[in-house]
This record gives C-alpha cells, structure tokens and sequence, in this order.
C-alpha cells in the first residue's frame, strides 16, 4: 500500500484572510436550539437560542462520563450522544433532565474509550473506540446490529491520547483527528493507512467539506484550519475572533450559511481564569454573530454549564 504524507505549508498562513471560502456541514442556519456537552461536565443540554438563550432542557450523563459527540437525530428529535464507555440514544421526556433510553452500545474494554458517536447520512451510527487496537464501529439504523467493525493500531497509549471525534468521509474512508501527534489520517475500511494529513497542534474535530476540504480544529493549538484535500496545503486558518481570546479549540463546524461555530474549551486553565465565551459563532467576514457562556457568571466548576467541547445545532 502506498502511503502518501501531506505536509502542511504554514509558512503562507499570513497571507491568508479571515474569509470563509468553504460551506458546508450538517447543519443550516438559522437555527433556534443548541445541544451542548463537555469534556469534564458531567450533564448534556438544549440551549435555546431565540429566547434568550435559557437551558430548557438537561441530561445527567454516567458517573464518570466524558461526552464529546452529541446530536439531535431527525424525525424523532432523539439525542445521541458518547459518554467514554458507551454510546446512547434517549428521548427527551420533559424538562427536569430525564430520558428514556432507546438503545445503548456498552461494547468498551476497561482501558478503551468511546469517543465519537454519529449518526450516518444512510441512517445508520458510526461509533469510534479509542484503544489497541482503535475501533471503528457502524450499527444499523435501529443501533443494535453492528454491520461492519474496522480496527487499526494506532501505537498510541494510553487510549485517552488517541482522539475525539471521528468522521466518515463522502468516499468511504474514515478521517481520524489523532489528538496528540498533529496528524489527521485518511483509512480505508480494509483497515489501510491512505493518507496522513500534518496539521499541528492538537486535532480534535474534522469536517468534510462540501468541496472536499478539510476543516480542522486544533485543540491547543488555539485555531481551526481549513487544508486543501489533494495537496495538504493550508487555505485559511481561525486563530483570532474578536474580543474573545481563543483556548482549547474543540469541535468547530463550518455551517451552510459560510458562518463557522467554535468551541472554546478552557478545563486546561486554572478555574479563575475560566472567563471567556465558551461557544462563537462567526460569520464569513469573521465578526462575532453569536456567542455564549453558560457559566452563570461563576467561572468555578458547578456553576451552571461546566465547559462545552461538543455542540448541535437544530431547530424544532
């Protein structure tokens, strides 16, 4: 197998403007509601947006949970979402943090962690394991057949530093943000490395764009990026919004309206300084449409929403 390696060319980002030649995603905007989860809060929620941004709905996640996929499945308005040793749909029955759970996927080693949970365009659910080796697993669309499983030994350990949210591109293959190398890897469902893309910092998230760019956010590199497919070269880098001073980029997504939604994890800053905008939403122009911080004003762990690492965006 041919093993190609895209080296990214940094050396140009200056050049490149704030301006978001891309679209894409899965979601379109406007849109009313927002389901929030993150790494170190124990709890999923419904922000909704058009009424000033009130939580109307919460979910407390397992004891030793760390949820960093979720989303809002259509039709039935279902949550899905990952909670390190499982992955879970449930219904939203009212507003005081219950749900019924619809199916739950608990195939996860002791030392293993699920961390990606989505739901496939063909209505079926891609799961990712992180462990020796990674697991990629799809279900059916009732969730409770597995219809292909893919492992790949990423040589890394413990499994905590492998990655986070994984996608599946348009041409099959799996994209996988490896969270502390700098590296996105292209592999084939025969389980063959096709590409290795060297984007830096700490990959996290990764986007398939509608033109088949790839866009990248970059965990403590403190920036998202959108790299060219077929070269690896860089096309725009986010690494400054104004007024808002970026830390841990989690999940970003490029909306169809050219806007771009970021997550500003901060559990890697001391609790006092846990002050800023934890979700952004900028337009194509980079101006601040959107922000929030569910903190309450109370920048401590427990005082309201924790730290948002996972975002969906959908209106009912």
């Amino acid at each position: 197998m041919k093993r190609f390696i895209h080296n990214l060319a940094f050396a140009s980002a200056g050049a490149v403007a704030l301006t978001l030649v891309s679209c894409g995603g899965k979601t379109s905007a406007p849109q009313d509601k927002m389901l929030i989860a993150g790494s170190f809060w124990d709890t999923i929620a419904v922000v909704n947006r058009s009424a000033g941004d009130v939580i109307e709905w919460k979910y407390g996640l397992p004891e030793g949970s760390e949820c960093n996929s979720v989303e809002i499945l259509p039709g039935s308005g279902d949550v899905l979402l990952s909670y390190k040793k499982g992955a879970r749909v449930i219904k939203r029955d009212s507003t005081n943090g219950t749900g019924t759970i619809v199916w739950d996927y608990t195939d996860v080693a002791d030392t293993a962690e699920l961390q990606t949970a989505t739901r496939l365009p063909d209505g079926g659910y891609l799961l990712a394991i992180c462990g020796t080796p990674m697991r990629i697993v799809e279900l059916d669309s009732a969730g409770t057949d597995v219809r292909k499983e893919v492992r790949y030994d990423l040589g890394i350990e413990p499994a905590h530093a492998q990655f986070r949210r994984v996608a599946k591109a348009t041409n099959g293959n799996y994209l996988v943000p490896i969270i502390t190398t700098g590296k996105v890897l292209e592999i084939k469902d025969d389980s063959t490395l096709v590409t290795e893309y060297n984007v830096g910092g700490n990959p996290f998230s990764v986007q398939e764009l509608p033109g088949g760019n790839l866009f990248v956010a970059l965990g403590d590199g403190h920036s998202a990026i959108e790299i060219d497919r077929a070269t690896g070269n860089l096309v725009q880098k986010i690494d400054t919004v104004p007024g808002v001073p970026l830390h841990f980029i989690a999940q970003s997504e490029r909306l169809s309206n050219g806007n771009t939604l970021i997550s500003n994890w901060q559990g890697h800053l001391p609790a006092e300084q846990q002050v800023d905008a934890q979700l952004i939403e900028i337009d194509s122009a980079g101006a601040v449409v959107w922000s929030y911080d569910g903190r309450g004003g109370r920048p401590v762990k427990g005082g309201g929403v924790d730290f948002i690492s996972a975002f969906y965006p959908f209106t009912e």
